[in-house]
């Protein structure tokens, strides 16, 4: 499997260890001893090797991660294979669409735009299952 992050993700990682390397190296110029210099060095280093593994691992490891990864795929294409299916209170289909969209939902409708068309619900049992 083939590690992956998010964008928003990639830009933070990257931003932590640009401040990890601008932290030491004003460090650094501070200590007038080399044995500091060399401490602040590998400290620098070791939290480098441990930023991008810890982002890694949250993207890649957890469900949150994952998820996270999965939004940003499904907004960035236009949505997820989907199936939405609408039932009444007591088991009977309503309507039911497939195709790549997004969902929305609120406390009280659940939208989704489909070939151009703007489909909101009110009510009823939304089943929502991707494909």
């Amino acid at each position: 499997m083939r590690n992956k992050m998010t964008i928003s993700g990639a830009v933070l990682c990257v931003f932590l260890i640009a401040l990890i390397i601008l932290v030491v190296f004003l460090f650094c110029t501070c200590c007038e001893s080399t044995t500091a210099k060399a401490v602040w060095i590998s400290v620098g280093i070791a939290l480098c090797f441990v930023t991008v593994p810890g982002f890694l691992f949250y993207y890649n490891g957890t469900e949150s991660g994952k998820r996270a990864i999965k939004t940003e795929k499904s907004n960035l294409s236009g949505g997820i294979n989907r199936t939405v299916t609408v039932y009444d209170y007591n088991g009977n289909q309503i309507d039911s669409w497939t195709g790549i969209f997004d969902v929305t939902n609120s406390e009280y409708e659940t939208y989704f735009d489909i070939d151009g068309k703007r489909v909101v619900i009110h009510g009823g049992i939304v089943i929502n299952e991707e494909r």
